[in-house]
């Protein structure tokens, strides 16, 4: 009996050496099996795509995944990071807070041993997101969301006699020829977006030339956001939005009108626009189409890290997850085409792309257009006090819109609402 338990404990030892000593990639798969690993997560989407069972049936660990909704998650995980206790052996980041989670330093650093993660073949906003200043990869992705106008060719057919997606591309190479194709819009009937709303927030955010916070603590309004201002305000007062909130059932019940119904143009989306919200609406497939407008963009994704103070077999069985999912080119090719989701892996996309189309786009090409879209995407100013920073823009742009401020006394407010939040920032001359 002693002998058997030495045996055991031996077997445990070298588990833990060779992840410690050896490198990830020494630790086979079957040492690992039965093992336990926890994952907090804010979506379902490691179950629903089969994920999990993967995973599960490749190597013989274990997944023990707890969902807690977007809007709580948190309020959740940071009390058990604050006290260390609980803490799941995975947890996530989504792109509005992953960089929070990436300053704090409660994420193992991937990119060196014993993971070893290769970052070479990611776009790179995928890696810089989940990047220390100081270049250490925390936490990996598999997939990428760049955005795109999903435009309604009947309108563009219509009201410009052009359908194809470089065609209308020309009608919104700048904001100002937007503003005007919305002009043009508007004279016949349509409107251009279905509100203010992410649509065109998503651009001018993540085309900013400077971060909400520089190297000096100094709060920064970039000329981005100003202009962000003052294109809002000229569609709102000039009536090129058909004033409907996001996500609610107008602004669906609209996307789902058939061709010749349509009133609106345009609905800004990332990739996982088309393949969970446009692509429900059965009245209107066929009739899309992607295009590129005034500037690359992206929307959501969610990005892994391992506990830095978990057990070391857990985090050796972490990684074994991670790794298939963000490093297993074989299997991220799978994956991709049994989901449809746009993945952050440059070599396996082009696999993909080419057999990729779109009935909803008409036949066309979506991931094509993705692939091109997510080369564009800067992520360096993107950082942790965003999150924040941008939900006070929002209400700050609401009360500009409603005509309760003016532009100066908008940019203004919002200087003093973030210095309020932030007392250490002072706010850049």
């Amino acid at each position: 009996m002693k002998r058997i338990m030495l045996f055991t404990l031996l077997l445990l030892s070298s588990i833990v050496f060779v992840f410690a000593e050896g490198g990830a990639e020494e630790t086979a798969p079957e040492d690992l099996a039965g093992t336990t690993i926890s994952i907090l997560s804010f979506s379902t989407e490691f179950n629903d795509q089969g994920i999990i069972a993967d995973f599960e049936e490749r190597t013989g660990i274990n997944v023990e995944m707890e969902v807690v909704p977007t809007e709580n998650y948190e309020a959740k995980l940071r009390p058990l990071l604050a006290t260390g206790t609980e803490v799941p052996d995975i947890f996530l980041g989504e792109a509005a807070f992953v960089r929070q989670f990436v300053e704090a330093g409660y994420w193992d650093t991937l990119s060196e041993a014993p993971y070893n993660a290769d970052t070479s073949n990611m776009y790179d906003y995928a890696v810089e997101m989940g990047s220390t200043e100081e270049g250490d990869v925390v936490a990996l992705t598999w997939q990428t969301t760049p955005g795109g106008w999903f435009y309604r060719r009947s309108i563009a057919q219509d009201v410009f006699g052009v359908e194809s997606p470089e065609e209308v591309a020309e009608l919104f190479s700048d904001w100002d020829t937007v503003l005007e194709t919305a002009e043009t819009l508007k004279e016949n009937g349509y409107a251009m977006f279905p509100g203010i709303g992410e649509t065109l927030f998503r651009i001018f955010y993540a085309n900013r030339d400077e971060a909400w916070v520089n190297d000096n603590n100094e709060f920064v309004i970039d000329d981005q956001i100003k202009e962000y201002f003052r294109v809002t305000k000229t569609v709102r007062d000039m009536g090129y939005d058909a004033k409907l909130a996001d996500w609610s059932g107008p602004w669906f019940e609209e996307m789902n009108t058939a061709p010749g119904d349509a009133n609106v143009f345009v609905y800004g989306f990332p990739t996982w626009g088309l393949q969970f919200v446009i692509s429900g609406q059965e009245n209107s497939s066929g009739d899309w189409a992607v295009t590129a407008g005034p500037g690359p963009f992206f929307w959501g994704g969610t990005w892994l890290g391992i506990y830095e103070d978990a057990p070391a077999t857990n985090k050796a069985a972490a990684w074994e997850f991670i790794k298939m999912l963000t490093q297993d080119e074989e299997y991220m090719t799978m994956y991709a085409k049994r989901s449809e989701d746009f993945l952050s892996n440059k070599e396996v996309m082009e696999e993909v792309v080419p057999t990729m189309s779109s009935p909803v786009l008409d036949g066309q090409n979506h991931f094509d257009f993705f692939a091109e879209a997510a080369e564009e995407i800067d992520g360096s100013t993107i950082k942790g006090y965003d999150y924040q920073i941008n939900q006070i823009l929002s209400q700050v742009m609401n009360e500009y819109l409603e005509g309760g401020l003016g532009y100066e006394d908008a940019l203004q407010e919002l200087t003093k609402r973030v210095l309020e939040a932030y007392p250490r920032l002072t706010a850049a001359e």
